[in-house]
């Protein structure tokens, strides 16, 4: 349901008219009178603000998994909402219909690991660790068309996807290849930053590329989404819609570049410095002060 922010920031009820000054205290969420911390460095699908941008890409990765595209794309700087976006797919998606398969890449991601972790997911068994790369391909196909055949599709998410080498992508490849006559039985779906994009533009790749068939990118917030961004934080944590005052939000915005990942840094450390003070709002005078101590 989409929500209008401001809106609710008028009603009443919405939160506390007021802080109250509870001298024994200087946490934040007990200060503001909050459920729990709005802005904490950690990925809780509840607290998912859908820009346009997020909003794009959501729907362009739902439409590869129920179109059977074989292969989806997301490009995002570091900080904008991937691996967020990959937890509300994963909650989404109808287990009876459906077996996802979620897998964080690292750097040096080798084609074997990336194999026994993707058996692990789709619940293969214990594999001997001495099985070739071959073996395990042929554990994983066996897997795949199982599924299928007994009604269930796999959707493999992988995060991070800009830490594989050449040849792990090109595995990527051949899973992607695995179908019947008339259908793709595998959607995988892609989320790295914006590097891989430069990647997948050498000639090397092409192939993959072209079999990328959907692709979105996530952009940072803009000025007018950091205030949206804020507020609906704020009322999804319990507390009140107008807790930074209206000409907090172009410092905010100027500052953080409308990262999502540092408008919740800043605003974290803010929100914990005006509890310590006892300060019932955020202004951009107290926001400032936090930006020059370099918190």
């Amino acid at each position: 349901m989409e929500v209008n922010v401001i809106e609710l920031v008028d009603r009443p009820e919405a939160g506390p008219t007021q802080a109250e000054f509870t001298p024994e205290s200087s946490d934040p969420v007990a200060f503001f009178h909050l459920r729990e911390n709005p802005f904490l460095d950690n990925v809780n699908p509840e607290f998912f603000f859908r820009t346009e941008a997020h909003e794009d890409a959501y729907l362009k990765m739902k439409k590869c998994i129920e179109d059977n595209i074989a292969l989806g794309l997301i490009s995002a700087q570091s900080g904008t909402g991937k691996t967020l976006l990959t937890q509300i797919l994963l909650q989404e998606l109808d287990k009876s219909r459906y077996c996802p398969a979620l897998i964080l890449a690292y750097p040096r991601f080798s084609r074997s690991a990336l194999l026994r972790e993707l058996a692990q997911e789709l619940e293969i068994g214990d594999l001997s660790p001495r099985l070739t790369i071959h073996a395990l391909m042929n554990a994983v196909q066996e897997r795949i068309y199982q599924l299928r055949k007994d009604g269930v599709k796999p959707v493999i998410l992988i995060d991070e996807v800009h830490f594989l080498s050449g040849d792990t992508l090109h595995l990527l490849r051949t899973l992607s290849n695995i179908e019947t006559a008339r259908v793709k039985l595998v959607t995988i779906l892609l989320f790295g930053e914006e590097s891989i994009l430069e990647k997948l533009g050498d000639p090397r790749f092409k192939a993959i590329l072209s079999r990328t068939f959907i692709r979105a990118n996530l952009r940072p917030l803009f000025a007018s989404e950091v205030e949206q961004y804020v507020k609906f934080r704020c009322l999804m944590a319990g507390g009140r819609g107008d807790l930074f005052t209206k000409e907090t939000f172009a410092r905010i915005h100027e500052h953080t570049g409308g990262v999502p990942r540092e408008v919740n840094r800043l605003c974290h450390n803010t929100l914990a410095w005006a509890a310590q003070k006892r300060i019932a709002s955020i202004t951009s005078e107290l926001l400032n002060d936090v930006i020059r101590k370099g918190y």
